[in-house]
């Protein structure tokens, strides 16, 4: 079959798209995308969502569409699908653009297998959003354009209308790229006055459409007039620190980005000058195709902090093929001295590119470092299975990818709000809530570089107590209640006159941090001569009765902060107890608690003379 490699291309890099897909949960960015593009009312998103947002109409049409094709949203597979899917068109796109340019089926198919092994493509192409498939649309517009430019035919009138034109929609960057078409026929048939104004005529409708959503949503809104951007300010040396790494490679290279950003720009000055030696007509559409989009998001960037690679991703086909044409034209120069064939040639001065995606892809699937989102499923699960109705769950990081996930009992807010918040405003509304719950639990970590950082778990530890501290998959979690606890007159157990157990909880599920959970509520009643430990063993239960102890916590209650020879015997306190369980075998266990002086090991006396009180038994696993 002609076109059986390219057929292979497709599928690996297809295969690369899929594999892993849905390992990472989804981040902030793509959930609220889920939640507010895909999940929402195309009537409602455009009329209350996009108003607030850089994005065009078209981004809601297709993401709607997309989740009433799939039935729905639960599916993180089924909605990253789309992504993969329209960005493995750019291998086609990249393939076809590479031969029109060149004449030469061999530089398009190794264009296409850099596309297809592409790191930075593959990262887009395994999320929610837009960028991946406006990625793969784009080449293939750019393709178009070039062809529409040499062959003039009305077929290929109609395919850039409707390719470039829905190109041109999907994205406020696109028509950077749209403008490089427009620079291209300029140099190449300026003396035809009537293809020039059609071409112009065309593009400006393009415009028209684009400009028209942006005044209907955002300009209307005022949202255009206040938007600062999310993203780095404009930065002229991030052009070879960071973007041209990135965009050749992508943005998990676990190497030293600002001295490989150098070389490979080097890398890049070197293929352009030998493209324009040898591929003239070439050059003029890639060098176009990769200055123009740089130039409009550096200028942009001065208005709004929008100076990041993703919006400028149309680039990274045009630096591919001035890589992959210079490789060839430098290998037929090479082949006078060496008895190579020049596809050979060129993949074996193409080697380090390769070694260094596979080094970035190795990194994106495998390195922890570089994941792309935090585990909100694992926390969401965790929270899921542990509150009730009676709690409140606070979200520090106020990210949408919580709330895809969290399907717990508990009501649910985001504090801060935002990075500006003032404390005092947090502090009063902590305040107006926390009286109303029986627990607050605390959630995630605030954003990189919000001053207000802190606050919620400052304050909540000097007016409540912290019962619970752990992670789920490095996403941390606390529990604060009350500090009062309420007297009984039935305990269920006293030691020496000292000190009664009023009640317990116990949580048999260890944490994800592998420790059983334990809270004893005690009243103080004398004063002691010295301070007093707690001890509570954990010991298996065999047919014979209680056996060998497996694990066990000793401490002072409150971790010093109550002493048993000055205790307020008024107040009763509640003790945290966090037993080690991690490598603990399934089967009975039992529970005995006790309390002694540290100096002489010597225990206090409950009930019947006993050393220690039996708490509970419970099973553990299986």
């Amino acid at each position: 079959m002609r076109h059986l490699p390219l057929i292979l291309i497709c599928l690996l890099g297809f295969a690369l798209r899929l594999h892993k897909l849905d390992d990472v949960p989804l981040r902030g960015d793509e959930a609220f995308s889920v939640q507010y593009w895909a999940d929402t009312p195309l009537a409602i998103s455009l009329g209350e969502i996009a108003p607030g947002e850089p994005h065009t109409p078209l981004v809601y049409a297709v993401a709607r569409a997309w989740r009433m094709l799939v039935g729905g949203v639960d599916s993180v597979f089924a909605l990253r699908y789309l992504a993969a899917l329209g960005n493995i068109i750019g291998a086609a796109g990249i393939w076809a653009l590479g031969w029109r340019l060149t004449g030469e089926r061999r530089i398009g198919l190794l264009a296409a297998l850099l596309w297809a092994l592409h790191p930075y493509e593959i990262w887009h192409s395994q999320e929610f959003r837009n960028y991946a498939w406006w990625a793969g649309l784009s080449v293939t517009s750019l393709w178009l354009g070039a062809r529409l430019v040499e062959r003039d035919t009305r077929a290929d009138w109609l395919a850039y209308a409707l390719i470039g034109g829905f190109c041109a929609l999907a994205i406020y960057t696109e028509p950077f790229t749209t403008l490089a078409v427009t620079g291209y026929a300029l140099l190449h048939r300026r003396q035809d006055g009537g293809f020039l104004r059609r071409l112009l005529s065309l593009q400006a409708l393009f415009a028209a459409l684009l400009v028209f959503g942006f005044a209907l949503l955002q300009v209307r809104s005022g949202y255009a007039a206040t938007y600062p951007g999310l993203q780095p300010a404009f930065s002229l040396p991030e052009y070879v620190t960071v973007f041209v790494p990135t965009l050749t490679l992508g943005s998990s290279i676990p190497l030293d980005q600002a001295a490989l950003g150098l070389a490979i720009s080097l890398w890049l000055v070197v293929a352009a000058a030998i493209v324009y030696h040898y591929r003239r007509s070439a050059f003029h559409l890639l060098a176009l195709a990769t200055v123009l989009p740089l130039l409009g998001l550096g200028v942009a960037s001065q208005f709004w902090d929008l100076f990041h690679p993703r919006y400028v991703l149309s680039v990274a086909p045009a630096i591919l093929l001035l890589l992959v044409t210079g490789s060839f034209c430098l290998a037929e120069w090479l082949r006078l001295w060496i008895r190579l064939d020049a596809g050979v040639l060129a993949l074996l001065l193409l080697s380090p590119w390769f070694a260094l995606a596979a080094l970035t892809l190795d990194a994106h699937y495998t390195d922890p470092s570089f994941r792309k989102a935090p585990a909100w499923d694992a926390l969401d699960a965790f929270l899921n299975a542990r509150v009730s109705e009676r709690d409140l769950v606070i979200q520090l990081a106020s990210d949408a990818a919580f709330g895809y996930y969290y399907r717990g009992a508990a009501p649910d807010i985001g504090l801060p709000v935002n990075g500006s918040q003032s404390v005092a405003d947090i502090q009063a509304s902590l305040r107006d809530l926390v009286d109303d719950y029986d627990s607050i639990f605390v959630a995630a970590r605030e954003q990189a570089g919000w001053g207000n950082a802190g606050a919620v778990d400052a304050w909540l530890g000097e007016h409540r107590q912290e019962v619970m501290r752990t992670h789920a998959d490095g996403m941390p979690v606390r529990q604060y209640r009350s500090r009062q606890v309420e007297p009984s007159d039935a305990p269920l157990a006293s030691f020496a006159g000292l000190v009664s157990l009023l009640r317990y909880e116990f949580h048999p599920e260890p944490l994800p941090t592998g420790e059983w959970l334990l809270w004893l509520d005690w009243q103080p009643r004398s004063h002691s001569a010295r301070a007093l430990k707690t001890f509570v063993h954990v010991y298996a239960l065999g047919a014979a009765g209680p056996g060998e102890l497996v694990t066990q916590a000793d401490q002072y209650p409150q971790a010093g902060r109550q002493d048993a020879s000055a205790w307020d015997l008024q107040a009763p306190f509640r003790d945290v107890v966090y037993l080690p369980a991690a490598g603990i075998a399934a089967g009975a266990y039992e529970i005995r608690i006790g309390w002694y002086e540290e100096a002489t090991g010597e225990r206090l006396r409950a009930e019947q003379g006993a050393d220690a009180y039996t708490l509970l038994r419970f099973q553990h696993g299986g």
